[in-house]
């Protein structure tokens, strides 16, 4: 990172003013980074502001499972999971919930959230006539644009939210009305 990026994000979070509640560990981390940035220690600074980022993701992952539905009738579902995605996957929030019915369908949400990564693939989500080229139907879901793939028993449905969020819901033994069942009853506002 940048010295004068350290300095921006520095300024920043602690100008912010909080909407969750304040976890002391990152506001001890923010102000580590900016004292040693200011004793110009950019490798203790860069790292202590590495380890609050970090924090707040775990933070935030912690927060974003409430996106996801309770089953929906004849539906069961196993607790949501997330985690931080870290550099292996270019940084950002992972979290997933599955769903399952008895006669042994199931459906899997998954959320990608803040990575970097997106981008590679918003360009064609966000574009209907490459989700027409790769033989998807260009579908609404809470008045975003949405591919929707079936094949064989098996559909897909992905949905990119405010440019930063991408799900992904995929089943076996699931029609696409389903699907589209499950993706407009998102908690897109907690986001």
């Amino acid at each position: 990172m940048k010295p004068s990026n350290l300095l921006l994000v520095a300024s920043l979070a602690l100008a912010a003013p909080l909407q969750a509640a304040e976890d002391p560990a990152v506001a001890e981390a923010i102000e580590a980074g900016l004292q040693h940035y200011r004793k110009g220690e950019l490798s203790q600074a860069s790292s202590q502001l590495d380890y609050a980022s970090t924090l707040i993701r775990q933070q935030r992952a912690g927060e974003v499972v409430g996106v996801f539905p309770e089953p929906l009738p004849g539906w069961q579902a196993d607790d949501p999971s997330s985690d931080t995605g870290g550099m292996m996957l270019g940084g950002g929030i992972n979290a997933s919930r599955h769903y399952y019915k008895e006669d042994s369908a199931q459906l899997e949400i998954e959320l990608v959230l803040d990575s970097p990564l997106l981008q590679s693939v918003m360009a064609m989500l966000t574009n209907p006539s490459m989700i027409a080229m790769s033989g998807g139907k260009l579908v609404k879901v809470q008045g975003h644009n949405a591919m929707l793939n079936t094949e064989s028993g098996e559909a897909e449905l992905t949905v990119i939210v405010n440019g930063n969020a991408m799900f992904t819901l995929s089943g076996e033994g699931v029609k696409a009305s389903e699907l589209q069942e499950f993706a407009n009853a998102l908690h897109l506002d907690r986001l």
